[in-house]
């Protein structure tokens, strides 16, 4: 099963088409990436090094023309390369005025502010799968966003409240969970120990810390008094800008492994509808994280 998939629209020396990519999962820090370029009528493999950078093309048949050339031949993956893996960092940080910036306009975007029936049911399907995981029973939500998940958890029954960076959260968040939301970020989290959480739940939100920031994130998971993680990390989509750390689960795994441990991965509930974060794919699999008790 393709995991996720990319077109990027070349022109290179007077022709134009499409370079379709799909990408595989993560074996260690390299990750496979077939792809068809419709420009020369050929395909192959891209084996990918997040690490390193390198990659070793395989191709079904050899180019020809001016690709024969090796020189040429690099350059021209080179640039497909860049084109969509600029946003990873393996290994680094990107400075703090080189990242995205969340705010009101990041939201709206992508959807997150105006409550629309898709997001509605996304976020419906994700409390029922959040609930039949870890059946928290209160738990902070990271990355809430205007708090459509905080809702439609708690009308599942949770003791849920969220947190989100963006600083007019108050605004474009629903009236009925407002009280419920903080302004703050995973390496500062606007709650504490006496709040009692059980659980923190994050969903497409570690990918977009930077790498010199999960030790700090770690320390305030552990202050809060967590028993149990619930995480859903996107793993390689590169596109993204705001995507700067991707890595496989057991990377992730290694960066909490003395204060929690895997417990649970799920890319699927058969009896709930397919839709994102419940579609099987490697890239948008469920994790739960159990304390490890000292």
């Amino acid at each position: 099963m393709v995991d996720a998939q990319i077109t990027l629209e070349l022109q290179h020396e007077g022709r134009s088409g499409n370079f379709d990519l799909d990408l595989q999962e993560w074996d260690g820090s390299t990750i496979e990436i077939g792809f068809t370029d419709r420009l020369y009528d050929n395909t192959g493999t891209i084996l990918f090094n997040g690490k390193t950078s390198n990659a070793i093309i395989t191709t079904h048949t050899p180019y020809t023309g001016s690709l024969a050339e090796p020189g040429a031949h690099d350059r021209y993956f080179g640039f497909i390369l860049s084109a969509f893996t600029n946003a990873l960092t393996f290994g680094w940080s990107p400075e703090p005025t080189q990242m995205v910036s969340y705010d009101e306009s990041y939201h709206q975007d992508n959807d997150y502010t105006k409550g629309s029936p898709r997001e509605i049911e996304i976020k419906t399907i994700q409390a029922t799968i959040i609930k039949e995981l870890a059946n928290p029973g209160k738990c902070v939500i990271a990355g809430c966003s205007n708090g459509e998940l905080v809702r439609q958890c708690r009308n599942q029954g949770m003791d849920a409240h969220g947190f989100d960076i963006i600083p007019n959260l108050r605004d474009i968040a629903f009236e009925e969970v407002r009280d419920y939301l903080r302004v703050g970020s995973l390496t500062d989290i606007p709650f504490d120990a006496s709040d009692g959480f059980d659980t923190l739940i994050a969903i497409d939100v570690l990918e977009h810390i930077p790498e010199r920031d999960i030790s700090a994130m770690v320390e305030q998971w552990t202050l809060l008094g967590l028993q149990k993680l619930v995480l859903l990390i996107n793993l390689n989509q590169f596109w993204y800008p705001g995507h700067i750390t991707l890595r496989p689960i057991s990377w992730w795994a290694e960066q909490w492994r003395s204060r929690f441990r895997l417990s649970q991965t799920l890319r699927r509930l058969e009896h709930l509808p397919l839709v994102y974060s419940n579609s099987g794919l490697y890239n948008q699999q469920w994790t739960v994280w159990e304390q490890v008790l000292m």
